[in-house]
């Protein structure tokens, strides 16, 4: 019974511990502060770790379908890749602000660290705490698995494709819109948010 009460005191002690030391503000939450080494690499394993459990039993159609790539490519150029970049365009500064900063598509980081599976997981749910949103809501699976087909493109893809993308897209004239012009889920899911 001794034992008990001790590990009992023990955790309570660390609790009100922990609690005091977030009441303090002790702890410097800028942005422009990095995390130490202990905490960004657990939270690294926690974020890899949960990707990959929750993205288990994923699909992927398939992604070389070129009108995929079409469907998704207005969402990347119009959102995407004021963050994450493209080929022949710097992410804008802001996303520099950003911590931790977005990794870029054209460097490939994230198609080697990360399965088809895991991407369309991430662009899909988002991730907390780290300015990627979740697209799940306002994008059709269609989008988001073209999304995904654009991503693991980046890497190869010269200022010159990318370029004639853009043409193509302007040239269509064709609307960033989330579906056709009708009241979307997201719509409803915003206004169940408020």
């Amino acid at each position: 019974m001794k034992y008990f009460v001790t590990i009992f005191i023990v955790l309570a002690v660390l609790a009100a511990g922990a609690l005091f030391y977030a009441w303090s503000g002790v702890y410097n939450i800028a942005a422009t502060e990095p995390h130490w080494a202990m905490t960004a690499s657990f939270i690294e394993m926690l974020r890899n770790r949960s990707i990959k459990v929750h993205s288990k039993g994923i699909l992927a159609p398939d992604l070389d379908e070129p009108k995929l790539k079409q469907t998704a490519f207005p969402h990347y150029h119009d959102m995407c890749r004021f963050c994450h970049g493209a080929p022949g365009y710097k992410s804008d500064d802001f996303s520099w602000g950003l911590y931790p900063v977005p990794p870029k598509m054209t460097s490939g980081y994230i198609q080697r660290e990360f399965s088809e599976a895991e991407i369309y997981w991430i662009v899909k749910h988002g991730i907390k705490m780290t300015g990627m949103p979740a697209f799940g809501n306002t994008h059709t699976e269609r989008q988001l698995w073209g999304l995904v087909a654009l991503a693991e493109e980046m890497p190869l893809m010269s200022a010159e494709q990318y370029g004639k993308m853009v043409k193509t897209m302007n040239s269509g004239e064709k609307d960033h819109g989330h579906d056709n012009g009708e009241s979307s889920d997201h719509d409803q899911t915003r206004e169940e948010h408020r």
